[in-house]
């Protein structure tokens, strides 16, 4: 563990059950099946070698272990709004289908069991972002908050375009969990 980051939980009624640390998922510096959990939330998209980071989930989890995974999914290419640097930023680049992660994680000796799709809630959370731009350039427009350099018209038509990519199935989000046996 000497590499690994630990960071306690603050809450004194957990901090006795729960430890996190944070490393390189691809070379994890933990020990072999030293974890009963391990959750990757929202960023296996974002791993360059999917396969090295689902093997080292499992080499990590003791037998028995559980391993969940939410993330970004992308099942077709999309609009120009949501290609390059923007698409790497927002973790869209690299998302990959649902069946590809669950493949990853069976491919590393784990046995998925739940595989869901919340698409709703990545619909809510563009919904989200787009009030906060239509937020943020009010304040502008008022002189409340100065926000330069900020292109409020692109940003505006790249929300627009993943909203759209969520409503036609092009983009989503899901949840699998794992077991290790």
């Amino acid at each position: 563990m000497s590499e690994a980051s630990r960071i306690a939980s603050s809450d004194p009624e957990i901090s006795h059950l729960v430890n996190f640390y944070k490393g390189d998922a691809e070379s994890l510096p933990c020990e072999d099946a030293s974890f009963d959990v391990v959750v990757c939330e929202c960023a296996f998209c974002t791993f360059p070698n999917k396969r090295v980071a689902a093997a080292e989930i499992a080499r990590v989890l003791r037998p028995g272990g559980r391993a969940g995974l939410s993330d970004l999914t992308r099942s077709g290419p999309l609009p120009k709004e949501l290609e390059g640097l923007l698409a790497w930023v927002s973790c869209i680049a690299d998302a990959r289908p649902i069946e590809e992660y669950v493949s990853y994680l069976a491919g590393a000796g784990l046995e998925p069991d739940v595989v869901e799709q919340h698409n709703d809630a990545l619909a809510q959370l563009v919904r989200d972002i787009q009030g906060k731009l239509m937020g943020a350039e009010l304040m502008v427009k008022l002189r409340k908050i100065e926000l330069p350099g900020i292109d409020f018209s692109a940003a505006k038509s790249t929300a627009a375009a993943a909203a759209e990519s969520v409503r036609n199935g092009l983009l989503g989000y899901s949840i699998v969990t794992a077991n290790r046996v």
